[in-house]
């Protein structure tokens, strides 16, 4: 009875091992995730909306925290509260079931809603008004580009399927811009995306908000919007990576030495210490004073010294180590009568 009874309790506490390691991982990063989103939000404060996601969208809690914890970050940097939390429709944090390549972990993917996109382009200060429309089957709708730009949009009561999407941005010093896609460009884009054909994805369920996200996103790159907007779009429908945020720094424990002064004035590094002559073999060191003492009777070349060996004694040899003393000390002893009789 036991056993069982342990196991039932690990059953019990299983659900709450994602919240657990949530609120590990923001005692242990909070200053350096709090360096990312500024003040924005208190621990505490994303622990709720972290509890609140995941009991909205379930499947989160098979995703890495880390990975969830960095699409809430990203969001407050943005300064966009995500749906799965407001429910504006600005930002959604969605399980695809993409994983970590380095952990095998499943990851969580942030996703800017169309709102989102129009919220960080307005924040420029340089755009009046922006805004996104669908257009559908039964709509009249006419529009050309060049020098004399017009487009026009009259909604039917019965709308048929959507045929385009398209955005308007006012300037607040007169001018404007606008751009079209048609239902083919649209199903293309979508395609592109990371999270189409996912058993959870927003073209699923909101197929007309992402068509008007796209337009605008795609319309970025000609809008007068900041450094942090364009970028935004651009890592639009990924996982942020915030790795070096997580990554623990290291802690003195219990079972450390107290830290001292020593630590800011360390003691003189090992190195500036004689290092330890590594050991030489016997073979090595017959064959070094072999060496030697060929060059203090003028040969300095080893190959010439064992040539000359091989002159003096009629057997070639390929290494000192060949060799006996006495040959060794023969050789040298008729080199050296050679150099003082001058032959």
């Amino acid at each position: 009875m036991g056993q069982l009874a342990t196991q039932a309790q690990n059953a019990q506490m299983q659900p709450m091992n994602p919240q657990q390691n949530m609120k590990i991982l923001l005692e242990r990063s909070w200053p350096r995730i709090a360096a990312v989103i500024g003040n924005n939000l208190s621990p505490q404060r994303l622990y709720q909306m972290y509890v609140s996601t995941i009991n909205r969208e379930p499947q989160l809690a098979n995703c890495s925290v880390e990975s969830v914890l960095s699409c809430f970050m990203k969001c407050a940097a943005l300064g966009l509260e995500p749906s799965n939390v407001d429910g504006l429709g600005r930002a959604y944090i969605l399980p695809y079931g993409n994983k970590n390549y380095r952990t095998g972990q499943k990851e969580a993917t942030l996703i800017i809603g169309y709102k989102g996109m129009i919220d960080l382009a307005r924040r420029s200060g340089q755009i009046r008004d922006i805004s996104a429309r669908a257009v559908h089957q039964g709509d009249e709708f006419t529009y050309s580009y060049g020098l004399n730009e017009d487009l026009r949009h009259v909604p039917c009561a019965k709308p048929g399927k959507l045929t385009h999407v398209y955005m308007i941005a006012n300037f607040k010093d007169g001018g404007h811009y606008f751009q079209v896609m048609n239902a083919d460009e649209i199903e293309a884009a979508a395609k592109r995306s990371p999270s189409y054909g996912k058993a959870v994805s927003p073209w699923k369920s909101d197929y007309e908000a992402m068509a008007k996200k796209t337009v605008i996103r795609r319309a970025f790159p000609y809008l007068p919007v900041s450094v942090e907007a364009r970028d935004a779009a651009a890592s639009d429908d990924q996982t942020p990576d915030y790795s070096d945020v997580f990554r623990p720094l290291p802690t003195v424990t219990a079972d450390d030495s107290p830290v001292d002064a020593s630590v800011d004035e360390p003691e003189e590094p090992e190195q500036s210490q004689p290092e330890a002559q590594p050991e030489v073999s016997p073979v090595e060191a017959k064959r070094a004073e072999a060496i030697a003492r060929f060059q203090r009777l003028g040969v300095t070349d080893e190959q010439e010294a064992l040539q000359t060996v091989a002159k003096i004694t009629g057997m070639a040899s390929e290494s000192f180590a060949d060799l006996s003393e006495a040959e060794l000390d023969k050789v040298l002893g008729e080199l050296k009568a050679s150099v003082k009789e001058g032959k």
